[in-house]
C-alpha cells in the first residue's frame, strides 16, 4: 500500500491532456490565427474586466524576466544605481539587474510572515536607490501597503514579482462558469468593507509594476508566457514602444518547448507511468528529479549577458497568445481550491515537532504553490523519506538566496556585512524540502505521507537529543 506514494512527485504540471491537444492544434494551424495585435487586445480586454482598478495597463509577455528587463530598458537608470530586492528570487532575475550595470541590494524576510521589515528597507535606501522589488513566494502573499507607501514617499518604483502567486481572479468581477466563485482578492473593496479573509491576489493597486508568470510549473500554465500590470501610463508607453520593436518568438522554439513539456507531463502527472518508472530509478539509484528539473528550467546554468538578452527580448508568438487566452477562459479554478484543501489537510495533521518548521503561516494570504517545509538535516530527511517511497526533493525550484549569488560572482555591490546579510532567507534555502502534496494526490495517500513524515521528524528529533548527550 505504501508504494502508492511512489506515484506522486513534489512538482506537477497544472494542465490536462486536452490542453496539449489544443496547443498542438494552435501551432499546427498558426496561419489561421488572428494577428498578434488582435490576440494581444483580446488578452488585455479580458484582464481589464478582471481587475478592480480601471486605470491599469496590461502587456502580455514572453516571461516575467522579459517584463523586468523591459522595465529596466525603459528607465535607463544610471550605472551603479541600486535596486532593493527581497532576499529570495530566481538567479536570472538578479542577472538581469547586473546585466544593466545596476546593483542588487538584498533584504532579508521573516520566515513566519515572509515580509521585509519596512524599517530595515528604509535603512537600505540611499541616494542611488531607484526601485524596490518584492517577490511573493510559494503562493503566500504579503500585504505590501507599507512598502508601497515608502516607495512613493522616496519617489522610487515599487515592483511586485507575482510569478508564484496567480490563484485566479476576484469572484466579484467574474461571470465565467469556470471562475473561482469563492475567490476574494486581498485589495477588493468589498472584502475590505466586510473584513473577509482574502483567497487570491492580483497585486497592490498602487504598485508601479506587477509581473505574473504562466510558465510550465505555474498554476494555469500556458507552458510559457507572462503578464505585466502597469499603473503608470508613461511607464507603460515607454515599455510598449520598446517591446513593439523586439522580434517575435519563433514558433518552432515554442513548439519544441511544448513537445518537451508533453513528455515530462507523463513523468510528473501520470501515476501509471511514474510508479513502474520509480522501481527502475530506485534500482539503479538515478537522479531522476535532477533530470526532470533541468529540462523544466529556462537556463540550466546562469546565462551570460548575450544569452540572457537573446532569450528574453522576444514578443510571444501567436500560438502562445492564443493559448494564454484559451487557458484563462477555460481553466477550472476548482483545482486551486482543491490544492489549498489538500495542503491545509496535511498541515493540520503534521505534528508540532522541533525538526519541522512551516513557512509563511502568518501571511495575510496563504495559498500553496508547491508544498515546502523547513527541516533539520534536510539531506537525511529526504533519504529517510525515500526509503518509505516518498519522493521529496530539495532542488525543485530555482529559488535561491540573493546573497549567495552575489558572493558567487564578481559583481558584489556591497560587502555582505550585518546590514546586508540575510540569515533567515539563507536558513530557508539551506533547509527547505518539497513534499508531494498537491491537488492530484488522493487523501488516503496523503494520510500515509503524514504518518511517515511525522515518524521521520520524531526519528531525527531523537537523533538530535542523543547527539547532545
Amino acid at each position: 500500500m505504501t508504494n502508492y506514494l511512489d506515484s506522486y512527485k513534489s512538482i506537477f504540471l497544472d494542465i490536462k491532456f486536452r490542453d496539449f491537444w489544443t496547443i498542438f492544434s494552435l501551432i499546427r494551424n498558426e496561419k489561421r490565427l488572428s494577428s498578434c495585435e488582435v490576440l494581444t487586445n483580446n488578452l488585455i480586454q479580458y484582464w481589464s474586466k478582471k481587475n478592480h482598478c480601471s486605470n491599469h495597463y496590461y502587456l502580455p509577455l514572453l516571461c516575467v524576466r522579459t517584463g523586468f528587463d523591459l522595465f529596466l530598458r525603459a528607465n535607463q537608470f544610471p550605472a551603479q544605481s541600486e535596486i532593493i530586492m527581497s532576499a529570495i528570487n530566481i538567479p536570472s532575475m538578479i542577472t538581469v539587474v547586473q546585466c544593466h550595470q545596476l546593483n542588487v541590494i538584498p533584504c532579508d524576510i521573516n520566515l513566519d510572515t515572509l515580509e521585509m521589515n519596512v524599517n530595515h528597507v528604509k535603512r537600505l535606501i540611499t541616494a542611488k536607490t531607484v526601485a524596490i522589488v518584492y517577490a511573493h513566494i510559494y503562493g503566500r502573499c504579503v500585504d505590501v501597503s507599507e512598502l508601497v507607501d515608502l516607495a512613493y514617499e522616496k519617489q522610487i518604483y515599487f515592483i511586485e514579482d507575482c510569478a508564484e502567486s496567480f490563484f485566479g481572479f476576484c469572484s466579484c468581477l467574474s461571470e465565467d462558469k469556470n471562475s473561482n466563485r469563492s475567490a476574494v482578492e486581498m485589495y477588493c473593496p468589498i472584502r475590505i468593507q466586510n473584513n473577509n479573509d482574502p483567497s487570491c491576489y492580483m497585486g497592490h493597486p498602487r504598485s508601479h509594476l506587477i509581473l505574473y508568470s504562466f510558465g510550465v510549473l505555474k498554476f494555469c500554465t500556458s507552458l510559457g508566457g507572462g503578464f505585466a500590470k502597469i499603473s503608470d501610463h508613461n511607464l507603460y508607453t515607454k515599455m510598449l514602444d520598446i517591446y513593439r520593436k523586439d522580434p517575435i518568438q519563433e514558433i518552432q522554439q515554442y513548439s519544441l518547448n511544448v513537445k518537451k513539456y508533453f513528455y515530462l507531463y507523463w513523468l510528473l502527472n501520470i501515476p501509471y507511468v511514474i510508479k513502474p518508472l520509480m522501481y527502475i530509478v530506485r534500482l539503479l539509484n538515478l537522479d531522476h528529479m535532477g533530470f526532470v528539473v533541468n529540462r523544466l528550467r529556462a537556463f540550466s546554468k546562469t546565462p551570460n549577458r548575450e544569452e540572457l538578452f537573446l532569450s528574453l527580448r522576444r514578443q510571444p508568438c501567436r500560438p502562445l497568445l492564443a493559448f494564454l487566452y484559451h487557458r484563462f477562459q477555460t481553466y477550472d479554478y476548482k483545482h486551486l481550491e482543491m490544492q489549498k484543501e489538500k495542503a491545509n489537510y496535511v498541515l493540520n495533521n503534521l505534528e508540532k515537532i522541533s525538526t519541522i518548521q512551516l513557512i509563511g503561516m502568518n501571511c495575510k494570504l496563504k495559498n500553496f504553490w508547491l508544498f515546502p517545509i523547513i527541516v533539520s538535516k534536510p539531506d537525511l530527511f529526504v533519504q529517510l523519506l525515500s526509503k518509505h517511497h516518498i519522493d521529496a526533493y530539495r532542488g525543485t525550484t530555482q529559488l535561491n538566496v540573493i546573497t549567495k549569488q552575489l558572493s558567487d560572482t564578481d559583481n558584489i555591490p556591497i560587502s555582505i556585512d550585518d546590514h546586508h546579510k540575510c540569515p533567515n532567507a539563507e536558513y530557508l534555502i539551506e533547509h527547505v524540502i518539497y513534499l508531494p502534496v498537491h491537488c492530484y494526490v488522493p487523501k488516503q495517500v496523503l494520510n500515509q505521507l503524514i504518518s511517515i513524515v511525522n515518524k521521520t521528524a520524531k526519528q531525527i528529533e531523537q537523533y538530535h537529543l542523543r547527539s547532545k548527550l
